[in-house]
């Protein structure tokens, strides 16, 4: 077959209406195996971590193996097996909710495996923590069941399911009906964000980019044929492969500054600044808009001044961020309520179409129809709720909870959405929670259920909702009439906790034992909250609320809403508030120095060259990734081989 029909049928195929049921299942067979996979590598190979970042690496290196490694295979000798853009598109979209899941996920394990086998008399648990905790949320440790998932199985000894079963099933039913509320408020806002608003999505545009189709007769995308290209695939590529090396050779000089957080003193009560170079972060930095680069460094070293010289003077709050943290939490509080209030107008026309009360509304481009979306969210919410209630929480406290949970997964996604940051949190919504009402307000219970709650440590990255919201924008992508994407995109994501949850029990019981992990969920992360109930339920008699961290929020808020005017009204105005809402979260601390580098880099094109010399030098960023990639990738290879248990983390994203 020539390459000119060659070229016509890919042509053809890609302004097909539909899109394959083979894509589909690849997108869900490719996000499971990631899911089901990332456990080795974070506990057995001990190697780079692939599914931190809100734009998970190893999602970007599975697209990139279907563009340049699949398809080149394929294209020559059976074209109709080729994937096409679209296809592209629809894995990508299944992947984003999915592999967002080991983030999750670790944390949850590893919690709800602590009560029973690490309570003792020292800790206090047997007295505070475990009479408050419905036990049909926990495995039993009887017979040495969760010892055994510590340590390993005895010899011949059976792998316990039984113990688990029950646990999981509750857990997996609140932690999917929190995916499915998350995934059905990114189809209602889907509209809103991306023709409304038009954020710019970078994720999901720049991995649609590095996989274009090629042109007639071409194998790869036309970038690969440009000098800048190969320039900025080698800087990264040669790094990479060189401290490789150093693998080998120990006394072999690396490029140690890659990764590594350098700390730089300030002086005494003050921080350290984390000044860390970090390829990932500044290639999607890069294309992020100069006002958001800008506010993201101005606003983290202004909180760390700010922070430093309420800790000299002994001003404000104790503990990390002296306020700052506060100002951040009520900050995004402002963000969110504000983005909720200019898409009134949309989230009004989704309820009309819901109730049937409004024909003229067309949804038929969306995931879900809007009925579905919407009365999906409320079902899902409802439960949510109920569930939380029957864990003894008190229902007040569990609207709180619910509440700033909502404010966390919005803010988190649309800040996502707005920067393309690929390290991003806020703060967890139980605290929060514990500000305003205050602890000497609630039962033992309720502080027990709400402290439990640190299973789903993935709050802080907004769980699910920055992964939903990026799988409904790259359903813009796909097929006109996606309705069958929108399932697909939800069974994908549920397969995945499966996946990750299962994998992890086997290497807990028949590999080195969860003890051996070497993961911080299994040897601190996984006790903090259940001292947590202790400490609270032991100072709730002295407690009294603490008016700084109410002053410093709304003094914060105040800040957001003045920047958001400023930033609404004066098109000259340089900040955005997205920086003031995250600038003293750690993944912010550790990022910071390499937006600071993106910023620079960009701010300098744009002046001497303008925005033609952007979009040229956006071939350059294309290369240092793919470089990048291409290095990490290559190291976690030679580790399987050579480093079992002992690789090396050269992709270690701040989340």
């Amino acid at each position: 077959m020539s390459n000119l029909l060659q070229a016509h049928l890919l042509s053809s195929r890609e302004q097909e209406s539909s899109v394959r049921p083979g894509a589909i299942v690849l997108g869900v067979v490719l996000t499971s195996c990631i899911n089901g996979f990332d456990p080795v590598s974070r506990y057995l190979i001990h190697s780079s971590s692939f599914t931190h970042s809100q734009m998970p690496f190893a999602l970007l290196v599975g697209l990139l193996l279907l563009g340049y490694l699949y398809n080149p295979l394929v294209r020559g000798r059976f074209p109709h097996l080729a994937l096409t853009r679209r296809d592209m598109a629809t894995v990508l979209a299944i992947g984003f909710l999915g592999t967002t899941v080991p983030t999750l996920a670790q944390r949850f394990v590893a919690v709800i495996s602590a009560p029973d086998y690490y309570a003792s008399p020292e800790n206090e648990w047997p007295t505070y923590t475990l009479p408050n905790l419905q036990r049909w949320l926990f495995p039993s440790n009887a017979e040495d069941g969760v010892g055994m998932f510590y340590r390993g199985l005895v010899p011949s000894a059976p792998l316990p399911w039984e113990i688990w079963v029950g646990p999981l099933f509750w857990w997996f039913s609140l932690l999917s009906a929190i995916m499915l509320a998350c995934f059905c408020l990114s189809v209602i806002l889907r509209k809103q964000w991306s023709e409304s608003e038009r954020l710019a999505f970078p994720f999901v545009e720049l991995s649609l980019m590095l996989v274009e189709n090629p042109g007639p007769g071409r194998n790869l995308p036309q970038f690969f044929g440009l000098p800048l290209f190969w320039i900025g695939f080698a800087i990264p590529a040669i790094m990479l492969f060189w401290n490789t090396a150093g693998h080998f050779f120990p006394g072999l000089p690396t490029f140690a500054f890659l990764n590594i957080r350098t700390l730089l003193p300030i002086g005494r009560g003050f921080m350290p600044f984390f000044l860390q170079f970090d390829f990932y972060v500044i290639c999607f930095a890069y294309f992020t808009t100069l006002e958001i680069l800008l506010s993201m460094w101005f606003f983290h070293i202004l909180g760390m001044l700010q922070a430093g010289i309420s800790n000299r003077i002994g001003f404000g709050p104790r503990g990390y961020g002296s306020g700052v943290i506060s100002q951040n939490n009520y900050g995004l509080l402002v963000f969110v309520l504000w983005s909720l209030w200019i898409a009134r107008g949309h989230i009004r026309n989704v309820w009309r179409k819901a109730i049937g009360k409004g024909p003229e509304i067309d949804d038929s481009t969306e995931l879900l129809s809007y009925r579905t979306a919407t009365f999906g969210f409320i079902l899902a919410s409802l439960f949510i709720f109920f569930w939380l209630c029957k864990t003894q929480m008190n229902p007040g406290v569990a609207v709180a909870f619910m509440f700033f949970s909502l404010i966390l997964y919005l803010g988190m996604a649309k800040i996502v959405a707005l920067s393309g940051l690929v390290s991003l949190r806020g703060s967890g919504p139980t605290g929060p929670v514990k500000g305003l009402i205050g602890i000497w307000n609630m039962d033992d219970t309720t502080i027990a259920a709400l402290n439990q709650m640190g299973t789903l440590y993935g709050n802080a990255k907004g769980f699910a909702m920055p992964g939903a919201a990026n799988a409904a924008r790259a359903g813009d992508h796909t097929d006109p009439q996606r309705r069958r994407l929108g399932g697909a995109i939800l069974i994908g994501g549920i397969l995945s906790i499966l996946a990750f949850v299962i994998t992890t029990l086997i290497l807990g019981y028949y590999g080195p034992g969860a003890e051996n992990f070497g993961d911080y969920s299994y040897t601190r992360g996984n006790r903090a909250f259940f001292n947590y109930t202790v400490s609270d339920i032991k100072g709730r008699p002295d407690a009294e609320r603490q008016w700084w961290d109410l002053s410093f929020g709304t003094f914060g808020a105040a800040i957001t809403l003045l920047l958001i005017f400023l930033n609404q009204r004066f098109p000259w105005w340089p900040l955005h508030p997205v920086g003031f809402t995250v600038s003293l979260q750690y993944p912010t601390r550790a990022s910071f120095f390499s937006v600071f580098i993106a910023w620079l880099m960009k701010i300098i094109v744009l002046k001497v060259g303008g925005i033609e010399l952007f979009n040229r030098s956006r071939v350059f960023i294309f290369g240092v990734l793919m470089g990048y990639t291409l290095g990490v990738l290559i190291s976690f290879i030679l580790d399987i081989f050579f480093f079992m248990g002992q690789g090396h983390r050269m992709h270690t994203p701040p989340l």
